[in-house]
C-alpha cells in the first residue's frame, strides 16, 4: 500500500513538473531578449577578469617551478667531499644544462642561470657549482598573497613583485609560460 502512494507520489509529481514546463515555455520565449542579453554579459566580464586572475596564477607557479629546478640542479647533490656539484640525473655539460632550463626558462635566462652556477672545478667526475643564489630572494618561501601582480599583464606576460621589491616576470612560449627574467628594483 505504502508502494503504490509512492509510486502514484511519483508518477503525480512527474506529470505536474512535466506540465509545468509545457505550459511556461511559451511564456519564457515571448519575454524580450534585452534581459537575456544582460544576463549573458555580467558573466562574461566576470570570466574574463578570473581568466587573467587564472593566468597571473600561472605564471607566479611557472617561476616558482624554474626557481625549484635551478635548486635540483645546481643545491641538490654534493660531492663526496661536501662540494655542491651539478645534479648527474639531469645534465653533465652546460649544454645539457641549458637544454633542461629551457624548459623552465627563456633561452637567454637559462644560459645566464647556467653560466652562473657552473664554474671550472670537478669533484666526483661532476662539474662543481656555485653555492651563491642567483635569484635576489627565495620565491619558493613566499606565498601568493605575498606578490603583487603588475596591472599592465596579459594573456602571454605575467609579472609580479614579492613584498621584498623583487620582480619576476614570466612570458608563454609555446603555450607554457617560461621565466623571463628575475630583478631586485
Amino acid at each position: 500500500m505504502i508502494m503504490n502512494k509512492t509510486a502514484a507520489g511519483i508518477l503525480l509529481l512527474t506529470l505536474m513538473v512535466t506540465g509545468a514546463a509545457c505550459s511556461s515555455e511559451p511564456k519564457a520565449s515571448t519575454s524580450s531578449p534585452a534581459p537575456t542579453a544582460a544576463t549573458t554579459t555580467a558573466p562574461q566580464t566576470t570570466a574574463a577578469a578570473q581568466s587573467q586572475d587564472a593566468i597571473n596564477l600561472k605564471g607566479y607557479i611557472a617561476a616558482r617551478i624554474a626557481q625549484e629546478k635551478a635548486d635540483f640542479l645546481f643545491a641538490e647533490v654534493k660531492s663526496k667531499d661536501g662540494k655542491l656539484i651539478l645534479n648527474p640525473v639531469a645534465a653533465d655539460s652546460k649544454d645539457k644544462t641549458v637544454k633542461f632550463l629551457t624548459s623552465y626558462y627563456d633561452a637567454a635566462m637559462a644560459d645566464k642561470v647556467a653560466t652562473h652556477y657552473l664554474t671550472d672545478q670537478k669533484a666526483d667526475n661532476a662539474i662543481v657549482t656555485n653555492t651563491q643564489p642567483f635569484f635576489p630572494t627565495n620565491l619558493l618561501a613566499t606565498k601568493k598573497e605575498d606578490i603583487t601582480y603588475d596591472a599592465a599583464n596579459t594573456k602571454d606576460q605575467v609579472s609580479f613583485t614579492t613584498k621584498d621589491g623583487v620582480t619576476f616576470t614570466t612570458k608563454k612560449v609555446n603555450d607554457t609560460f617560461v621565466l623571463a627574467d628575475a630583478v631586485k628594483k
